[in-house]
């Protein structure tokens, strides 16, 4: 048998194909004719046989049916067509049709005497063209007749219908030559209709003879087929078995013989080996590739056996060699004999003489810190109690040697006083019993890391700048502290302190100042610390003082902060203020988080600032509860204006000399799904200060301008108008203001205003000017809000593009308590009129108010005593109230 190609290249492994000789032709891509493949061949061999038998004798009875088959249907049709054939002939010939005609004939020359006899003959003739007729239809209806049989029965069945009106209608008989001429041709269609049976006998007989050769021919040839198949395949499977199977397998019992005995020197023949091409690649090849490689391996290990053991021994001299010159101790504790080995640089290490024998477990622990004895005893108890192959580890410090006797002692320490740390590692091995029998392992010197790790810690738990502990230290002790104590109220209060007015001293004088001013404030606040208490820097300009004595300590200790802190501190020759806000926390046993003391005072000192720095705030629940709600308002803003919780409504604006309605002011409100109404005084500094405040506008922004144009094209295109406020968070922002703008310029600003405070205004006046006028340039009137309780700048006033001016509330409500108040309002009135602006009082609430307000000239005026903040179909109703369609 020969190799078959194939991409397959992994059957055997590879080292087949390395040892193979060059002409083995077993290279990458081709694999063997293998014992399964072989097996498999055989198998599709005989079934090819079996399926070349299968279709000899499928065709043989094929061509017997057909033999069969058209002979079964020539008897049918021949036979009843021969005799429909038969009694047509019988039906004209002697006694039939033409017979009858005659005496027909001659009785009716012979006259009326012979009328009953001629009688007779007209019934015999019916009876034989009846008889005829039905015969030759017979012969028509068995089969399909071809062309000329056609003919022939057209004129028998002519000449019959000839006869036929010869007797009935001898008037209408066709001329006697006619009627010669057609019984001719009936006679001659009667002999073309039985030479063609005898045509059709003769064809089938010819194919018959046909179908029989063509018979014969196959069975010779498959048979042929199927003898040599059968011959071959019998032939290969003696050849294979011979060949590839009992040959192969001799040749591995002699192989194994052969490695039972270890005659390794010679390489084995193996299951398929040949002469010159190596093993072959098939199940008793890889047997015998299996058996070579073992021989082989087997040859190396003895071998490698022997390099080893030449090796070891000079192992063990280099170990010894390397042990004396090793910078590590070594030690090895044999348990069972109690033997105790030290290495020279170990016995260096640990302080004992080089010369004094194998000291005890006692001894050694003398040489140990007091505070480390118990961690070296744990960890030998462990190796005494460990698996095999077990290892532990232990640091300790060993005591310095000699230790001197009190009296003066240099400055600084010298090395021979330094403590000396060192690393023990120790291994397990166990006995045949499986019980512990030795400890072993090394010792090193890890002074240098154990001070470089001391450093790093110092360096994580302190601030680099000031010294002081950070809040990675403050963390770590607010976690013990709460551990020793355990659970419950403790005296623990927190300061937590933050600079004022230190960005100012930042950004004008520098970093480097800075830092200096942080130093000085961290030495000040370290100064005035009693026992007990300590300062933290957490970082910036934020400190936390930590006073474990209570409450009223702490208090105190705010107080005592806040009065150093009103002297200067002096910094590279300067006198620098900066004051201090301070959020003050004591621990009330209600929480079992550590941080949490923390946080409470951060909010506590976020509240310090939030009233105006310079101030103690004690923190309470209440705070914490704001703080929470807080937190639940920022989280809660943007799926609440998704959801539509937060909506518009509209407070009415009326001009004040006719009390006609001119427009509205848009107002955001919020009705929180779980708190219920929501203050626009605590959630819009919420969304100023992370930025909702964007999206949160833009939404006010489109429903004012959509609602104002439906209230327009109610009232018939009316001068009707909304204002809408506009944050400094927005105003300063770029791309916003340019989306508000691009908004606006579809034809959506008539009739709206925008509402500023002064303030904004303030930081950048050019930058607020240009953003201003591109909204007058839009048509867009401004008005200033809140006009007198900032910094109510007539240069502002007169500088900036605004149109209207909105008088606070707080000068209104103040008309009846203050008579100088009416004068004030008089003056801002007729100082913004005579600049050409509007006025617009807000928050009037008494008639008294509002005849001052019009007594003074002011224009608009809204408040209570209009309207309240109205909905849209409120809000719409009023208009209808007002005459407006």
């Amino acid at each position: 048998m020969t190799d078959i190609v194939s991409e397959e290249s992994g059957a055997l492994p590879g080292a087949m194909h390395d040892r193979a000789g060059p002409g083995s032709g077993s290279g990458t891509g081709r694999r063997t004719l293998t014992i399964a493949r072989s097996a498999l061949l055989l198998a599709a061999a005989l079934v090819v046989c079996l399926a070349v038998m299968l279709a000899v004798g499928l065709q043989l009875m094929q061509g017997m049916d057909r033999v069969a088959d058209g002979w079964r249907d020539y008897d049918l049709q021949a036979a009843t067509r021969s005799d429909a054939l038969s009694e047509v002939r019988g039906h004209l010939g002697l006694g039939g049709v033409i017979d009858h005609f005659r005496e027909g004939a001659q009785a009716g020359t012979a006259g009326h005497a012979a009328g009953g006899h001629a009688a007779g003959g007209h019934a015999a003739l019916d009876r034989s063209l009846a008889l005829a007729r039905a015969n030759l239809a017979i012969y028509r209806d068995i089969v399909t007749p071809g062309e000329d049989e056609a003919r022939a029965i057209a004129a028998i069945a002519a000449f019959l219908d000839a006869i036929q009106v010869q007797m009935e209608d001898p008037a209408a008989a066709i001329p006697a030559e006619a009627f010669d001429a057609c019984r001719r041709d009936a006679v001659k269609g009667l002999a073309a209709l039985n030479s063609h049976l005898s045509a059709q006998r003769a064809r089938l007989t010819a194919a018959t003879l046909t179908d029989i050769e063509a018979l014969q021919w196959l069975m010779a040839v498959g048979g042929g087929i199927i003898a040599v198949l059968v011959l071959a395949l019998a032939g290969t499977a003696v050849w294979f078995t011979r060949s590839r199977i009992v040959g192969p397998l001799g040749r591995l019992v002699e192989d194994a013989r052969r490695l039972a005995r270890r005659d390794l020197d010679r390489p084995f023949q193996g299951g398929g080996r040949r002469r010159e091409a190596g093993f072959r690649r098939d199940e008793l090849g890889l047997l015998g590739r299996s058996l070579e490689d073992s021989r082989t391996a087997l040859r190396d290990l003895f071998a490698a056996i022997e390099e080893k053991t030449r090796r070891l021994g000079e192992s063990e001299r280099r170990y010894a060699m390397a042990a004396a010159a090793t910078n590590d101790g070594l030690w090895d504790w044999d348990l069972e004999s109690g033997d105790f080995y030290l290495s020279a640089r170990l016995r260096q290490m640990l302080h004992l003489p080089a010369d004094g024998g194998d000291p005890g477990l006692a001894a050694l622990l003398a040489h140990i810190h007091p505070d480390d004895r118990h961690a070296v005893l744990a960890a030998i108890r462990q190796g005494e109690h460990g698996a095999d192959g077990a290892s532990f580890d232990v640091e300790f410090r060993v005591l310095p040697p000699n230790p001197k006797p009190e009296g003066p002692k240099p400055d600084g320490p010298t090395p021979e006083d330094a403590v000396r740390w060192l690393h023990l590692h120790g291994i397990v091995a166990a006995g045949p019993d499986g019980r512990v029998a030795r400890l072993a392992g090394s010792a090193a010197d890890v002074s240098d890391r154990k001070s470089y790790e001391a450093r790093l810690v110092h360096q994580a738990t302190h601030d680099f700048l000031t010294g002081l502990p950070n809040r990675a230290y403050l963390i770590h002790w607010l976690r013990e502290s709460r551990a020793a104590e355990g659970i419950g109220r403790s005296d623990l209060a927190l300061l937590f302190l933050d600079l004022d007015g230190f960005k100012v001293v930042n950004d004008s004088l520098g970093h480097a100042v800075g830092d200096r001013v942080l130093v000085a404030t961290a030495e000040r606040i370290a100064g005035l610390m009693d026992a007990g208490e300590f300062v933290v820097r957490l970082g910036g300009d934020e400190f936390v003082v930590a006073v474990p004595s209570g409450r009223e300590a702490a208090i105190a200790r705010a107080q005592g902060l806040e009065t150093a802190f009103q002297r200067p501190l002096c910094v590279g020759g300067m006198e620098l203020r900066v004051g201090l806000s301070i959020g003050l926390a004591v621990d009330d046993g209600t929480s079992d988080d550590p941080d949490g003391l923390l946080r409470d005072a951060d909010i506590a000192l976020y509240r310090a600032k939030e009233h105006g720095k310079g101030r103690t705030v004690l923190f309470d629940a209440s705070l914490r509860e704001a703080i929470l709600i807080r937190s639940r308002l920022q989280r809660d803003l943007t799926p609440s204006l998704e959801a539509g919780d937060i909506f518009l409504v509209y407070q009415p604006i009326v001009s004040l000399p006719d009390g006609r309605l001119t427009g509205f002011e848009a107002l955001v409100r919020w009705r929180h799904p779980d708190l219920g109404p929501v203050s626009p005084a605590q959630f819009i500094p919420v969304a100023e200060e992370t930025g909702q405040i964007l999206p949160l506008g833009r939404h006010v922004l489109e429903r004012a301008v959509e609602q104002l144009g439906r209230w327009r094209r109610m009232a018939g295109g009316a001068a009707l108008t909304v204002n809408v406020n506009l944050s400094a968070r927005q105003m300063w922002d770029e791309r916003y203001v340019d989306d508000m703008l691009a908004y606006l310029a579809g034809g959506r600003a008539a009739g709206l205003k925008v509402e500023v405070t002064e303030s904004m205004t303030v930081a950048d006046h050019d930058q607020a000017r240009a953003i201003l006028e591109r909204f007058h340039a839009l048509g867009v009137e401004l008005c200033m809000d809140d006009f007198g309780t900032g910094y109510s700048s007539l240069s502002h006033l007169g500088s900036l593009p605004f149109d209207i001016v909105k008088i606070d509330k707080s000068f209104v409500s103040a008309l009846g308590s203050d008579p100088r108040q009416e004068s004030l309002l008089c003056g801002i009135v007729e100082l913004a009129h005579r600049i050409g602006l509007e006025v617009v009082a807000e928050g009037v609430e008494t008639e008294e108010e509002r005849a001052v307000l019009t007594r003074i000239g002011c224009d608009y005026a809204q408040g209570y005593l209009f309207a309240r903040p109205l909905s849209v179909a409120d809000a719409e109703a009023l208009l209808l109230d007002a005459g407006r369609p």
